[in-house]
């Protein structure tokens, strides 16, 4: 259950900086600014010091799911929780100090809070890097930057910068990694009628799961080529890794138990590849890459975004491709949109199957399902549909609403987990979850300030 004392306490905080926001929105003469506009070169920011600028952001969102059996989350994102609204999903608060060290250096400082995959609303230093203009179009940063792994990381928790309520889950979860901890190069130039960048980058990430697991991403390496013109953005990466994930949680540890029986105590395995199922499902020895590809169209009228992601890894994590499309229309203040997305598995994180060492009436089957119900709650397959509509009805803040119809795949929880959690009879959560239709509805405020 979600902790309530430090959701209260984030509540207070995510209130006082839109408070905060809602003054900055103001002219020097009291009057409010018409959304959209330009706040006049005169109007002071909220705290401007010679060297230091300091702004923030924040989502107050609520999602419902409309299936009292299971709820809606954000894989290794937030705790599933068992309240319905729940405020965990896609409330966030945010903070970023920019600090100018000289006319080639700079400082960037950025604090997130927001609940995490163990329930905690602990700040977390999501940037913290050194930045050094070796000339106006070459840059290099090191320290905690975004993980680049899609065409929107720049603003994953800006929400008030997306169409969206949240990043599409289909394919923003596929790789949830936030931080990396590095250095890379911002290299920019013109190219064909195009301003292109190249960022290649270099370092590492770590990750908390849900019941304690933990992932970590080592000589994580790639780059990243966008091009714009006009109203159009392209957008192509790839990246490769090392990487551990290990699992602690109860499903697995019952998992692990079974693989390990003895025919009898102190004797052989009862089944004869135990540890090898085990060794596909957790460890430090996975190597994985990952390709995005992506397309932008905004000319302040229409918008439209497509993304596609393909992960592979050799264990641990399954094979598997996600995609998206976004359309929207402004009108005014108002921009109704729709998406649909999909997650794909294309294999699953282990195929092998139970072996026993001598015949047991059926042991290999209960063993297989077991393992069948591990691998389908860390299979993320789901197709969606969106509507959406967004208001900006004041200056750096935006209202929008959701409801989007999801289908669960076979073999997969999808964006959802069960409310009531037991691994007692697998084939009860099997039945519940693989393909499930799900509705929900949601509801965020983001400010910028």
């Amino acid at each position: 259950m979600m902790n309530r004392a430090r959701f209260g306490a984030f509540l207070a905080g995510w209130t006082l900086a839109a408070a905060c926001g809602a003054l900055h929105a103001q002219t020097p003469e009291g009057g409010e600014t018409v959304a959209g506009e330009e706040a006049p070169a005169t109007s002071p920011p909220l705290i401007d010091a010679p060297n230091v600028q300091f702004s923030g952001f924040g989502t107050l969102g609520a999602v419902y799911t409309d299936d009292s059996k299971v709820r809606f989350i954000r894989p290794s994102t937030n705790h599933p929780g068992k309240e319905n609204p729940d405020f965990g999903a896609d409330s966030l608060l945010g903070a970023q100090a920019n600090i100018t060290l000289g006319p080639h250096s700079a400082l960037v400082l950025q604090a997130v809070s927001r609940e995490d995959a163990l329930g905690s609303y602990k700040p977390r230093a999501s940037l913290a890097f050194l930045s050094w203009a070796f000339t106006p179009n070459v840059t290099v940063r090191a320290g905690r930057v975004r993980t680049p792994f899609f065409m929107l990381s720049e603003t994953i928790d800006i929400n008030y910068s997306n169409p969206w309520i949240r990043p599409p889950t289909e394919v923003y979860s596929m790789f949830p990694f936030k931080e990396l901890d590095g250095v890379d190069l911002l290299v920019s130039g013109s190219l064909g009628g195009f301003d292109v960048e190249f960022h290649p980058y270099f370092g590492s990430s770590n990750l908390s799961i849900y019941q304690s697991g933990r992932g970590k991403l080592r000589n994580v390496r790639g780059a990243n080529i966008s091009a714009t013109r006009g109203h159009l953005t392209m957008f192509f990466g790839h990246g490769e890794a090392d990487f551990s994930l290990k699992w602690k949680g109860e499903d697995f540890r019952l998992l692990a138990s079974n693989l390990r029986r003895t025919l009898f105590p102190g004797g052989p395995p009862l089944v004869v590849n135990g540890e090898d199922i085990l060794r596909d499902l957790s460890g430090n020895d996975g190597e994985g890459d990952f390709s995005v590809a992506g397309v932008q169209w905004d000319d302040g009228k229409w918008l439209f975004i497509g993304e596609y992601n393909k992960l592979r890894a050799n264990r641990y994590a399954h094979h598997a491709h996600a995609w998206e499309l976004t359309a929207g229309r402004r009108f005014g203040d108002f921009m109704p949109y729709v998406m649909v997305a999909g997650h794909s598995e294309d294999r699953p994180i282990t195929s092998q199957r139970v072996q026993l060492a001598v015949p047991v009436p059926g042991a290999a089957e209960q063993l297989n399902a077991g393992l069948d119900s591990f691998l389908a709650s860390r299979n993320l397959s789901q197709k969606s549909a969106t509507l959406g509509l967004r208001w900006d009805f004041f200056r750096n803040t935006a209202l929008k609403l959701e409801f989007t119809h999801a289908r669960i795949s076979n073999r997969s929880w999808g964006s959802f987990y069960p409310k009531e959690l037991s691994f007692d009879d697998t084939s009860k959560l099997d039945k519940l979850m693989w393909k499930r239709s799900v509705n929900t509805i949601g509801v965020s405020v983001d400010v910028t300030f």
